[in-house]
């Protein structure tokens, strides 16, 4: 029996596909909202490789975001490396709280994964983890 394909396409089927793809498209929009004022920090890469050369880098970058920031205020982040030796970087977000920081991984940097931790206000608010990778 041959499929009736004006049948398929009429209102039966794509009303309430349409429909279904319109509710699942703003409750997607409302979760990004939401996630947009939530405290975060991320890197923008989970695994990066050791550059070959103590001279050479790779760029990393740490961004997210600090609800309820009060401008001007100083954040930190505290990377643990993998021998749990830290680096503790102060620096500040934006004035809406946006946070945006290149960091570089060089020829010393350890193998292995390490820990990003946000500080503010003298209190840990987010973190994260990254590896760096044995230059293959």
């Amino acid at each position: 029996m041959p499929i009736n394909y004006t049948r398929v396409l009429s209102g039966n089927v794509i009303l309430p596909v349409l429909f279904g793809i319109i509710v699942i498209g703003f409750a997607q929009l409302s979760f990004a909202e939401e996630l947009e004022s939530a405290t975060f920090i991320a890197v923008n890469e989970e695994k990066f490789e050791q550059p070959q050369s103590r001279h050479s880098y790779q760029q990393v970058v740490i961004f997210g975001y600090i609800e309820d920031y009060s401008r001007g205020s100083q954040i930190t982040f505290v990377i643990i490396a993998p021998d749990k030796s830290q680096i503790e970087i102060t620096t500040y977000a934006a004035r809406n709280g946006d946070i945006y920081t290149p960091i570089h991984i060089t020829g010393d940097s350890q193998i292995g994964i390490h820990q990003l931790i946000l500080k503010y206000q003298d209190e840990e608010i987010a973190s994260t983890l990254f590896e760096i990778l044995e230059n293959q």
